[in-house]
């Protein structure tokens, strides 16, 4: 492994981690793999290794359908990706192997400062899975963002209903439905912050913890303090570009109702631990009350 500070992104799905990859992979000290989720610590909890090998074949063959755009630029971009694939598939068809994960993380990195993998699922970990994790490199660091419950629960309900195809506010409604009425237990999981943060607490040095709102990310001030927090130096940003936004549906306002009234446990939890929260978090809680 590596020298370079080890960062696990872990979430929280919907809150900004993929604008986070794309900001630290162009940064110069820092070297993030091709392949942004990983999913190597979700796997392990489930043992289902050879789940994850097919759907990372899938997202390889996506790619290689799209062969050749037209694009240079985009064409080069989808062959590393690919390469990445590759190599990566190589790792988790072994199943659990730590070792050959870092050294996949340490490939190529040559003198960054930073190395990392970006998975929003690992959010859902439990507190063995966290302390491994902060034990595989000398230094390792987590980033944790949080986005307004009810903008982040939506977004993701929107996302997958956009996949399923149909009518999207007719399936959008009923994967709600299944969340808050506990069909949904992989949706719910992603929506419980309370949970993440207790498990962090429980599992990791809270020195080794970057815990950010996803409405401030792009504020210098945020960007300044998580650079600190890495170790490497302050780089610009594109802060006013908004990434896989999906489509545009409002709820209605039982909908909203039902889904507020269900997520406050979340609001209380954040605001107690962390403090302030931001102008969003603060309208949504009083149109609760």
């Amino acid at each position: 492994m590596t020298n370079a500070t080890l960062l696990f992104g872990i979430g929280a799905a919907k809150a900004g981690t993929t604008w986070l990859y794309r900001y630290l992979a162009a940064h110069p000290e820092v070297r993030l793999p091709a392949v942004k989720e990983l999913h190597y610590f979700d796997t392990c909890e489930t043992g289902k290794f050879d789940r994850q090998v097919a759907r990372m074949t899938r997202e390889r063959a996506r790619r290689a359908d799209r062969l050749p755009t037209g694009d240079d630029r985009l064409d080069r971009r989808l062959r590393r990706e690919i390469r990445a694939y590759d190599r990566w598939l190589d790792v988790i068809a072994r199943g659990q192997d730590d070792a050959a994960y870092a050294r996949f993380l340490a490939d190529g990195a040559g003198d960054a400062r930073v190395v990392g993998d970006i998975t929003p699922a690992y959010a859902t970990l439990g507190e063995a899975s966290l302390a491994r994790m902060a034990g595989l490199a000398p230094v390792t660091r987590f980033v944790f963002l949080m986005r307004d419950p009810l903008d982040r629960l939506w977004s993701n309900i929107r996302m997958a209903a956009s996949r399923k195809g149909g009518a999207l506010a007719a399936t959008a409604g009923t994967l709600l439905d299944k969340v808050l009425g506990g069909q949904d237990q992989t949706m719910a999981a992603r929506s419980d912050y309370a949970g993440t943060l207790a498990r962090l607490d429980a599992a990791v040095d809270p020195a080794k913890v970057f815990t950010a709102f996803y409405e401030t990310l792009f504020q210098p001030d945020t960007l300044a303090r998580l650079c600190g927090f890495l170790g490497i130096a302050e780089c610009p940003a594109r802060t006013e570009a908004r990434v896989l936004a999906g489509e545009d549906l409002q709820m209605t306002e039982a909908q909203r109702a039902r889904a507020m009234a269900w997520l406050a446990p979340q609001y209380a939890a954040v605001e107690t631990r962390m403090g302030p929260l931001p102008a969003r978090w603060t309208d949504n809680m009083e149109a609760l009350a």
